[in-house]
């Protein structure tokens, strides 16, 4: 790394936790990550496998957010269908262009934060595409 590329991460800000604004009634704020993983597998144990009192890889790699991986779902692959549950299909297209090829989808609702103040942010595993208001 350059001594100008240390000198602008030195002042760059790192995001601080926010609590999120309130959601109209019958609304869900999704949060979306995407990666590339060898299977399955290895993306399940990503998000959900933890050693002793450690918590879950994801959790760790989000250091703005502690994660209940109860509210987190891994789709492997066949991603457009279950996009479509619940955006409409030009956003689905949008997504999918934003993945650049990523063949894994985290979905994490908002209830996986307990009601505390979070930050997400990419990670060298997952890529963070954004928040979406979703339709209960």
């Amino acid at each position: 790394m350059s001594v100008v590329q240390k000198f602008i991460n030195y002042f760059k800000s790192t995001p601080q936790p926010e609590q999120p604004a309130g959601l109209p009634e019958g609304k869900l704020r999704l949060h979306l990550l995407c990666g590339t993983f060898d299977s399955a597998d290895a993306a399940m144990t990503y998000c959900f496998q933890a050693d002793g009192d450690t918590p879950e890889q994801i959790t760790i790699d989000q250091p703005g957010a502690f994660i209940d991986t109860g509210f987190v779902e891994v789709v492997f692959r066949n991603i457009e269908p279950r996009l479509l549950d619940f955006l409409p299909a030009q956003e689905v297209s949008r997504t999918i262009a934003k993945m650049n090829g990523a063949n894994t989808l985290v979905i994490i609702t908002e209830d996986a934060f307990g009601g505390f103040p979070y930050v997400l942010s990419h990670s060298e595993t997952l890529y963070y595409l954004g928040h979406y208001v979703v339709d209960v």
